[in-house]
């Protein structure tokens, strides 16, 4: 757990929340086998990574044909939906600035 400092961890934390919600949103719409969100029910454990202070929910879970996805947002990111999916070697924006996949996010889910 990571020593919240309030007015930022509120905004960090809530725009996390938002891009968690907008992937639910974007999935029930596209509607791809395979492809879920996945939670222990338990409320939302926010997480801080120490090395480079990016947030992601540790209880919440994006699977994509069983393999689950690490999902994170950067500290104090001023972007509308900034959100990424971290792979080995590469990152993945999961959002346009609408709000909508974006189109390497869409060939990740279909893989």
């Amino acid at each position: 757990m990571y020593k919240r400092v309030i007015p930022r961890d509120l905004f960090n934390e809530a725009n996390l929340l938002k891009c968690y919600g907008q992937i639910y949103i974007n999935l029930e719409y596209l509607n791809i086998p395979g492809v879920e969100i996945v939670s222990d029910g338990n409320a939302f454990d926010v997480v801080q990574d120490e090395g480079g202070g990016s947030l992601t929910i540790a209880n919440v879970h994006l699977v994509i044909n069983g393999n689950e996805q690490y999902l994170y947002r950067p500290l104090n990111s001023r972007q509308p939906w900034p959100l990424y999916l971290s792979q080995s070697d590469e990152e993945i924006s999961v959002f346009n600035d609408d709000g909508s996949f974006t189109s390497d996010m869409i060939k990740k889910l279909m893989e």
